[in-house]
């Protein structure tokens, strides 16, 4: 076949055929802006836009207001450590303080100068300016008694004025897991376990289990409060939880606080932990001072209350809580007349701030629970007629309201108060439980 034929297509046609197809291309092309027109033309409602208003250009001139820069230079606190063997002297030398501020702080009168002697790692507070002027200095310090107490010296105009107060603390939980490899005793010292969280834990489980047996492979677990000032621990508080196993038998102990009275210990189920004495040494009186670091009322300086205070009129009788035997009863300068009555070989009791002993009451006699010793006065260093009552576990003081006294029972609210903390409680004791002891420390 010749291909060449199929190839000779006249020019006419050739023409025509373009010309057909371009007319066809320029009729579809041509219907999109026809609609986009004839949309624009028949849009019912449509309005015209309407001219964009008038811009009015105003101008105004402002006076800026009067501005008062302080001239006076900015006072701001610096923290710095205490170094081994610093004096206040060399310390506020070395951050630069004037020589005639030094010279006026160390001799700021009314200021004993015990409390100016710094120990080593402590942290010491001043405030000052740019140009090195000093107007205050703070610090923690412990007074004559080993309680701690806020030294401050501020100065007032050209005058420096110096005062040692409670510092004001935070409570925040301490969490310890100790491990018995020879005794309990040794294994809490190691661990750092404050003295008073010792003694505590021993009273809370007197009545389920004796402590002194646990040995190799027993643990103990504890969640307690500190008080810090600051940041820095300066006191313990009452032991929250506390989980004794030995030989495989688990032992729980949670606080609970009632209201505005003293707390008290219960297993997880709510139930009291102490029996305790068969009764208060006071009936009906309300606790009117708990146990543990406090504002003292006469001394004003933080101390340690070591017992609690019962709220009662001058006369009221004061009885022996359990069977005993009068250690003393004499006159002090600062209990006033008291009474002390040993209960077995560790518990002992203390009665102070009496105004009269009961007629016959002298050391060496036996007393029955529930006898008259004496009788609630104000002696001694007292601001108002009250019990102070005291209980000491082999000699170390501990709280009579969670220890000794009869524990309350739970009521129905109680104990939805007291599910709902104990239940938080024991979320720290198993977590303590299922990590390593050499990393169950946190503070």
């Amino acid at each position: 076949m010749d291909y060449r034929k199929l190839l000779k297509i006249p020019q006419n046609g050739l023409g025509s055929l373009v010309n057909h197809q371009l007319g066809w291309f320029a009729v579809a092309a041509s219907l999109p802006a026809f609609g986009m027109l004839t949309a624009f033309a028949v849009a019912p409602g449509s309005q015209m836009p309407e001219p964009a208003p008038a811009v009015q250009e105003i101008t105004q001139r402002l006076a800026l207001p009067d501005f008062k820069l302080n001239s006076s230079p900015t006072r701001y606190w610096r923290e710095e450590p205490v170094a081994r063997g610093e004096t206040l002297s060399q310390l506020l030398h070395r951050l630069g303080i004037r020589d005639r501020d030094v010279a006026s702080v160390l001799s700021t009168p009314s200021l004993s100068r015990n409390l100016l002697r710094l120990k080593a790692g402590a942290t010491l507070s001043v405030q000052t300016n740019d140009q090195g002027e000093l107007f205050a200095v703070r610090f923690l310090n412990d007074d004559e008694n080993g309680e701690k107490v806020l030294v401050a010296l501020e100065k007032a105009g050209e005058r420096w004025q110096a005062s040692a107060q409670a510092p004001e603390t935070e409570a925040t939980q301490t969490v310890r897991a100790v491990d018995v490899t020879s005794s309990l005793t040794g294994a809490l010292a190691r661990n750092d376990v404050p003295v008073e969280i010792r003694a505590q834990l021993a009273e809370i489980f007197s009545d389920q289990i004796d402590l002194n047996t646990l040995g190799r492979g027993d643990r103990v677990s504890l969640v307690y409060e500190t008080l810090n000032y600051q940041g820095t621990p300066i006191a313990t508080g009452n032991i929250l939880a506390a989980e004794v196993e030995k030989a495989g038998q688990v032992y729980q102990a949670y606080y609970f606080a009632h209201g505005s009275e003293a707390g008290a210990y219960y297993d997880a189920l709510g139930r009291p932990m102490k029996k305790g004495f068969s009764q208060q040494p006071v009936s009906d009186a309300p606790i009117s001072s708990g146990f543990g670091l406090r504002y003292h009322p006469v001394l004003h300086a933080l101390r340690m209350h070591e017992g609690i205070d019962y709220a009662a009129k001058i006369g009221t009788p004061v009885v022996a809580p359990s069977d005993g035997t009068v250690e003393l009863a004499e006159t002090q300068n600062g209990y006033g007349n008291v009474i002390e009555l040993r209960h077995g070989s560790k518990l002992s009791t203390l009665y102070g701030h009496l105004s009269t002993f009961a007629p016959g009451l002298r050391p060496g006699k036996a007393v029955k629970a529930g006898e008259v010793i004496g009788y609630v006065g104000n002696t001694g260093r007292s601001t108002g007629p009250h019990l102070h009552f005291e209980v000491k576990v082999a000699g170390q003081p501990v709280d009579p309201a969670t220890t000794a006294l009869p524990t309350p029972g739970l009521t129905a609210s109680e104990r939805i108060a007291f599910r709902n903390d104990s239940l938080k409680l024991a979320g720290s004791l198993r977590l303590l439980r299922d990590i390593p002891v050499n990393v169950a420390q946190l503070d």
